[in-house]
């Protein structure tokens, strides 16, 4: 018999959404993936661990919440580089990053006078890491099921059967 699933309302499921075209999220994907890194890997870690997405909307709000503050950050400080960046990248027809190497580093220095933020090095961003959380390991973190029983041992004599195999009687 099928078990009740329990869904998260509507006002657990609400964000402000980052309304951001492709363009604009590969031209600002560097130095998100930097920014945001640590909200990122948490709810990917949750995802992995717990194999249900309803129990990663925090994470989930928490990535989302870093976006928001990241391209407000950008569009406070940086907006006409940035414009001029992602614009370039939009109207390249494969949106190739070394059609627009000048505007990419006129955004660059941008973000790295007013904010900061250094662009990471090639590579960086996809190495692999350890991940510290402060949520529970889950239970079951694999979700593998309980070893089965063995076979039972058989009691008697074996003997082969009385017309043979039927393994060999479609063998044309």
């Amino acid at each position: 018999m099928p078990s009740t699933v329990e869904l998260p309302g509507l006002d657990e499921l609400k964000v402000e959404e980052v309304q951001v075209s492709s363009a604009v999220l590969k031209a600002a994907a560097h130095h998100y993936g930097s920014q945001c890194d640590k909200p990122n890997k948490e709810f990917m870690l949750c995802r992995w661990e717990e194999k249900d997405p309803r129990k990663c909307l925090e994470e989930g709000k928490q990535v989302n919440a870093c976006a928001m503050n990241f391209f407000r950050q950008i569009k406070g400080s940086c907006a006409e580089s940035f414009t001029e960046y992602w614009t370039c990248l939009d109207y390249s027809s494969t949106a190739e990053l070394r059609r627009c190497r000048k505007q990419q580093e006129k955004f660059d220095n941008c973000v790295l006078d007013k904010l900061g933020w250094q662009r990471p090095d090639l590579g960086e961003l996809s190495k692999v890491t350890k991940v510290t959380t402060s949520r529970p390991l889950p239970e079951n973190p694999y979700h593998s099921r309980e070893r089965p029983e063995p076979n039972k041992i058989t009691e008697g004599k074996l003997v082969p059967s009385k017309h043979g195999s039927a393994v060999f009687f479609w063998n044309w």
